[in-house]
């Protein structure tokens, strides 16, 4: 091991031994790369779209955070390869635990993945980027495109092996590859790759000498295990990647699940706190020839209570773009649907549909929300429009007109909280907002209400101050 990645490798086992993931998630999501590199094979290579959250692990004894705020590494939340390999590890099905660490240190050390466990001498070791992190993975910011690496027994290793060459070839003829160690920035001598060995320059020449798809990985024995190269070989004068790749992609939204309060639907307000939306997806192509782009449209649901009644017509937002997330801001009170494609280098391609997604009427929206004397404004960093109204005592109304099926109020139940009564359409319910939750939960949820055109009225009735944040339609 050189001098140079001994240190590096050391600081950074240090800090994972002596450190060691449910999220509560307000860090703006990014797309990356997780990739687990186990003893003998690649566990997991995937593209993800994260954020910095809270975790929860078998080991953990509970939820921390790993949100970059870990040990005050940043000011706010941020994304970070933990979590990234949380999400990952959910969305594909691989179980893995880590160690928390409290006290000053405040970091998880990864214990296992899959069915590969640290052992005594062997650790798991995080490398972001092609370099070894010298922090926790709690405490380390990810940017759109970076690659967070979990490699098993990975402070035994010499170097940290890339892989990059052409994506396409032509069946029985040779085409160059380059092996790097990313850890040094050098080229990676007598690396195996596709059958080839590389010389001092860090090259092989591979040769397919039947069409296909082939997933090339560099491998030394003292080094961690390249990234995966992805090659399409043709026969002479066929189009790239269309002879033998004829298995359109997967695509899964990472808007995730319903809403638990109303399900088929998604509050916006679950995980923002404004109109504007964080669209994100992920695209996997098995043993494809790997996902070339993404088109994103959406439509707008014709109920709620904005203006914006023009109905399923799809519109584009994003148009074949090697990207997996754009924001989108939506109007106050309506609903939208996003149709996400995913395209891979054969044409293949493969389409889904959200839920629709609720953008609520906030507090402040005097068109939509028509508020009497009684309720006081005040400024909350964590609600919706970063505003909410309270009820002192009995007497406060509300009312709102809508389309939809259904409708919830979002806020805050307070712990002396006092007693609302809701009336839809002349039939009334009274509940009592009393409890500990925080901003912009779900308070009250309607029932199944006709389709069509309704009217929303509220009223405090005393016993203890109401905080109302938004309302929100369904359809």
């Amino acid at each position: 091991m050189t001098d140079r990645l001994k240190k590096t490798a050391l600081s950074g086992a240090l800090a994972l031994l002596c450190l060691a993931a449910a999220p509560a998630a307000l860090a703006a999501p990014v797309g990356v790369t997780v990739r687990v590199e186990g003893g003998s094979k690649t566990i997991l290579e995937v593209p993800v779209t994260s954020d910095g959250h809270d975790i929860t692990t078998p080991s953990s004894g509970g939820s921390h955070p790993c949100d970059g705020t870990n040990n005050g590494a940043f000011p706010s939340r941020v994304p970070t390869p933990t979590a990234a390999l949380d999400d990952a590890a959910r969305e594909n099905s691989v179980s893995w635990d880590a160690d928390w660490f409290g006290g000053g240190l405040n970091d998880f050390l990864v214990n296992r993945v899959a069915d590969e466990p640290a052992t005594s001498t062997q650790f798991w070791g995080l490398i972001v980027n092609g370099k070894f992190a010298s922090t926790g993975g709690c405490q380390i910011k990810l940017d759109q495109g970076d690659e967070a690496l979990y490699a098993f027994d990975a402070f035994s290793k010499t170097a940290v092996l890339g892989l990059a060459g052409p994506g396409t070839a032509t069946a029985g003829q040779p085409v160059s590859v380059t092996v790097t160690d990313t850890e040094a920035g050098a080229p990676a001598a007598n690396a195996s790759v596709g059958g080839a060995t590389t010389g001092a320059d860090g090259v092989a020449s591979v040769t397919f000498n039947e069409e296909g798809v082939y997933r090339l990985k560099a491998e030394r024995a003292d080094a961690v295990r390249s990234n995966a190269l992805v090659v399409c070989a043709d026969p002479a004068g066929a189009a790239p990647c269309t002879s033998s790749d004829g298995t359109a992609p997967s695509v899964a939204s990472g808007f995730g699940g319903s809403d638990p309060d109303l399900p088929g639907r998604r509050l916006a307000s679950r995980d923002g706190r404004s109109r504007t939306i964080l669209v994100s997806w992920s695209g996997h192509d098995g043993a494809g020839s790997g996902v070339a782009h993404y088109s994103v449209e959406v439509s707008d649901a014709r109920d709620g209570a904005g203006a914006n009644q023009a109905g399923p017509q799809w519109r584009t937002l994003l148009d074949k773009a090697p990207v997996n997330a754009l924001h989108f801001r939506g109007a106050s009170g309506d609903a939208y649907r996003f149709r996400i494609t995913a395209t891979d280098r054969a044409l293949n391609s493969a389409s889904i549909v959200t839920d629709p997604v609720l953008v609520p009427v906030d507090d402040r929206d005097r068109r939509l929300l028509r508020l009497s004397r009684g309720w006081k404004r005040t400024r909350a960093a964590n609600a919706w429009g970063r505003t909410v109204v309270r009820a002192a005592r009995a007497g406060a109304t509300g009312r709102m007109r809508f389309r939809g099926t259904q409708v919830a109020l979002i806020g805050r139940k307070l712990a002396r909280g006092g007693r609302l009564r809701v009336t839809i359409d002349g039939r009334s319910r009274t509940f009592r907002a009393r409890g500990r939750t925080g901003h912009r939960s779900v308070l009250w949820v309607s029932p199944r209400l006709r389709s069509g055109s309704h009217v929303l009225r509220l009223r405090s009735l005393g016993g203890g101050p109401v905080e109302l944040d938004a309302v929100a339609p369904s359809p």
